[in-house]
């Protein structure tokens, strides 16, 4: 367990403040690059190209190789045409989902366009993400008009998973089956009863055009439509739900609606250059307008915070990493990654109880 009485922010999460983006496959022109940042982006929030070349690289590989699925369909074998289309959907999904959905998630919260382009925001929430399984307006339902309005407190937010034994793995394939199977009629449900109407129109029609596209579609190109829309539907509700889960996989049950313990913070780790900084949690939690490259800039100037809320610091390792290693039962493992920056101290038998602790199903 790594301790820092005195800790200087340098000391703390230089690394992730200085370390390349790796969310996008390659780049533009340097002229070219330049100017998409002066015409459309937000003045002072350069970084923001990187969300926008994650849409470049979609734009320019994935989508026509969708649309060669279609065309291709009914020229070769049906069995040829299946083994092609999960290699579209490999490639895709392998390439693209992480990148883009972090993209889709900053870029919901705070558009990363200028005044006069900001209507561009639909080419992540109405367009591509349809190619990964989102309908158009569901993502801003359910994440910032459910999720961040409610932060992780059930019953109000159906992603909450404070309702769970988090270290169970069934509890775990339970929480993600419920999104899956059941989320598309209790978010909307849910925000009718809670008069949101407006929103609850954006969503049942961002659905009803996904889906009855999708009808049409698989009446024409069954297998091309399994592999480019239907298909991505099942795949990224679990992967999302995953995600949610493990970010938000420990509670302190008495104190469920702190942001400082209802999720934590991973600094000092390769993903975050693959997640526009998304182990950042906490941080995201307590400030979602801070930009996504804002955020170890904001975690340094918050430690004090952190460390009188008792929050969970981890270095050198991810959200997802985490999740793993909990589920797994690996929790001594789980200490070496600890970092106490003024927290309450502890054993590291101490520890592992307070990790237990915060992950029992908290009761409504």
């Amino acid at each position: 367990m790594q301790t820092y009485p005195n800790p200087t922010a340098e000391a703390i999460n230089q690394f992730d403040i200085d370390q390349p983006r790796n969310e996008h496959r390659f780049d533009l022109p340097t002229p070219l690059r330049q100017w998409v940042i002066d015409t459309f982006l937000k003045r002072n929030e350069e970084k923001n190209i990187y969300i926008f070349l994650v849409a470049v690289n979609i734009l320019l590989t994935s989508i026509p190789l969708a649309i060669g699925l279609f065309w291709l369909e009914g020229k070769i074998h049906p069995a040829l045409m299946i083994a092609v289309g999960f290699g579209y959907f490999a490639f895709h999904f392998v390439t693209y989902a992480r990148s883009f959905i972090l993209a889709l998630h900053y870029s919901t919260h705070t558009s990363i366009f200028n005044k006069k382009f900001r209507g561009l925001k639909h080419i992540y929430s109405s367009f591509l993400s349809c190619f990964f399984g989102i309908p158009p307006n569901i993502y801003y339902a359910h994440h910032i008009a459910m999720h961040h309005c409610e932060d992780n407190v059930a019953p109000k937010d159906l992603s909450s998973t404070m309702i769970y034994r988090r270290d169970s793995k069934w509890h775990h394939f339970l929480y993600m089956l419920r999104f899956a199977v059941a989320i598309w009629v209790e978010l909307p449900y849910l925000l009718f009863r809670q008069g949101r109407y407006q929103v609850v129109t954006q969503c049942l029609a961002g659905e009803l055009f996904f889906f009855g596209t999708s009808a049409y579609l698989f009446s024409l190109r069954p297998i091309a439509t399994f592999f480019v829309f239907l298909f991505p539907v099942v795949f990224i509700s679990f992967a999302m739900m995953q995600g949610n889960w493990k970010q938000h996989i420990f509670v302190d049950p008495d104190e469920p609606d702190n942001n400082y313990k209802s999720t934590f913070t991973c600094i000092n780790t390769v993903s975050n250059s693959r997640n526009f900084n998304d182990g950042y949690h906490i941080e995201h939690h307590e400030n979602p307008g801070v930009p996504w490259h804002r955020l170890p800039e904001y975690f340094q100037a918050n430690l004090k915070k952190h460390a009188e809320n008792d929050s969970f610091i981890f270095s050198g390792i991810g959200a997802m990493q985490v999740g793993t290693l909990v589920l797994n039962g690996e929790f001594d493992k789980l200490t070496e990654f600890y970092v106490n920056i003024g927290q309450k101290e502890r054993t590291k038998d101490e520890l592992i109880a307070e990790f237990k602790r915060r992950l029992i199903a908290v009761k409504l």
